[in-house]
């Protein structure tokens, strides 16, 4: 069979199955988009909740290792440098954690940890956390605490016992 007299085949798409494809490629994405900002949403809470585990349990150890009481407080706005009277705190860990050591009478900063602004909440939601916790040289913590975070309905919380041990725990507070 000679070339001249076979059919032509053309191959691609037509207008209107592009326009198709492209429709549908619109609608799943407006349907995706919400749950791409609530994926991102839960992603920062358990972020917030990590980095506070990680501040109070390096808190913690450091009393053990170093035979020395430490604060942790809520990151204060303003920080001066060098050797403090007492400890610098802010009002709520909504924006980050602040580490104190004490040391021949005074208190000097060892680390912040800060994070976007998140609301932080006692378990039962009623108000923003605001106490702060000091581990004894034994590592004891001074008192029970809940820092409680929610995205949605979806409660996260990091729940500190007297012995100094924290917790992360899925709804234990209020949303």
């Amino acid at each position: 069979m000679d070339s001249v007299n076979s059919p032509i085949h053309k191959t691609g798409f037509t207008l209107v199955e592009c326009l198709v494809v492209m429709a549908l490629i619109a609608i799943l994405t407006t349907m995706a988009v919400p749950s791409f900002q609530l994926l991102k949403a839960h992603a920062q809470q358990l972020r917030v909740i990590y980095q506070l585990q990680a501040a109070v349990l390096m808190a913690r150890h450091l009393s053990i290792i170093e035979r020395s009481a430490i604060h942790v407080c809520p990151r204060p706005i303003t920080l001066t440098k060098g050797t403090n009277h007492s400890p610098q705190c802010g009002d709520d860990y909504g924006s980050g954690v602040a580490i104190w050591i004490e040391e021949q009478g005074g208190w000097r900063l060892l680390r912040v940890r800060q994070w976007n602004s998140v609301t932080i909440k006692n378990r039962p939601g009623t108000r923003v956390v605001s106490a702060s916790v000091v581990f004894k040289k034994q590592g004891l913590a001074n008192r029970n605490i809940t820092w409680s975070t929610c995205v949605g309905e979806r409660n996260l919380s990091l729940v500190l016992n007297r012995v100094g041990r924290p917790e992360v725990r899925r709804n234990w507070g209020v949303c």
